[in-house]
């Protein structure tokens, strides 16, 4: 059992910076997968090989998020000292925003008939990481779920159920 010191300790502590890194290196990693999806629609090479690259790697970055910001305390947080709480949901807003955005255009194209079993895997994943960074950083999905509201279609027509719940979205 935790001793009420040692769960102030842990509750007064700002980790931002940390949890920023971690945020950061998911941004990275959507501004290199998020192309190269692009760049498989224009040339027409979607095909379940393609894009189950792509969704692999994703979800290796979504993992690694997770596990990250599982293991940074809890952060006090800050309004004033950068990175403050709303710079880390400002960076996991626009990871949720190019996700949703570059991922839109391979169920109308056809090419990739297991795109659905693809999004089965990569759902937990995604909402487990999601859900982790609003333990981490308390609070941090207000603005991300503000952001999302258009992406909110996607995440339901493509079937990110568990993505949608952890953002506060009725399934």
């Amino acid at each position: 059992m935790a001793s009420a010191s040692s769960l102030t300790a842990r509750q007064t502590s700002n980790t931002n910076e940390a949890i920023n890194k971690i945020v950061s290196d998911l941004d990275i990693a959507m501004h290199k997968v998020g192309p190269k999806i692009l760049t498989l629609q224009a040339q027409q090479k979607f095909s379940d090989a393609t894009i189950g690259e792509q969704m692999r790697i994703l979800g290796t970055a979504f993992f690694k998020a997770d596990v990250s910001l599982a293991r940074t305390p809890v952060s006090s947080g800050s309004t004033t000292v950068r990175p403050t709480n709303e710079d880390i949901s400002v960076i996991y807003g626009e990871v949720m925003q190019l996700f949703s955005s570059h991922l839109s255009g391979v169920i109308p194209t056809g090419a990739v008939p297991h795109f659905s079993d693809m999004v089965k895997i990569l759902d937990p994943i995604v909402a487990n990481a999601t859900l982790q960074l609003n333990i981490t950083s308390p609070g941090s999905l207000i603005f991300v779920k503000r952001v999302m509201v258009d992406a909110r279609q996607f995440l339901a027509s493509e079937g990110f159920n568990s993505t949608s719940a952890a953002l506060g979205y009725p399934i």
